[in-house]
């Protein structure tokens, strides 16, 4: 039995909107936010994680997408054995095990938008990302 078990997601939200107000740039720099809400009850775990792309206020922006996704887990305490303690397995695995979801969804909306490329988020250390942002 490992120390997290993952139960599965389900997409919250999940919204295109294009900005009417864009003007074309040639350096486009899309900064994806993340934010992560977690609710511990006993030895289950349900991870919400947020993402917004792009804006509506900024005309150098072509869109915005958000997207949220929630994962459900079990933390198993006495396979934990450097007790490293659930916030870490909640940062560094549930967050890392989310991410991709997220990706997926954010591509498949900006490439069915038909209007701009697909906008593949970046890979990253999504648990050092947020360790950072706090």
């Amino acid at each position: 039995m490992a120390v997290l078990e993952f139960n599965g997601y389900k997409v919250k939200e999940m919204s295109y909107k294009s900005n009417p107000n864009f003007k074309k740039e040639k350096n486009l720099f899309l900064n994806p936010k993340l934010k992560v809400e977690n609710n511990v009850q006993d030895n289950k775990i349900e991870v919400n994680l947020y993402v917004k792309v792009g804006s509506l206020d900024d005309e150098s922006m072509p869109f915005e997408v958000k997207c949220a996704v929630e994962g459900t887990f079990v933390y198993n305490a006495d396979q934990d054995e450097n007790n490293m303690g659930v916030d870490v397995f909640i940062r560094n695995n549930a967050v890392a095990i989310l991410y991709p979801y997220i990706r997926s969804l954010v591509a498949t909306l900006t490439t069915s938008s038909n209007e701009f490329p697909g906008y593949n988020m970046p890979t990253i250390n999504v648990g050092e990302v947020l360790k950072e942002k706090n």
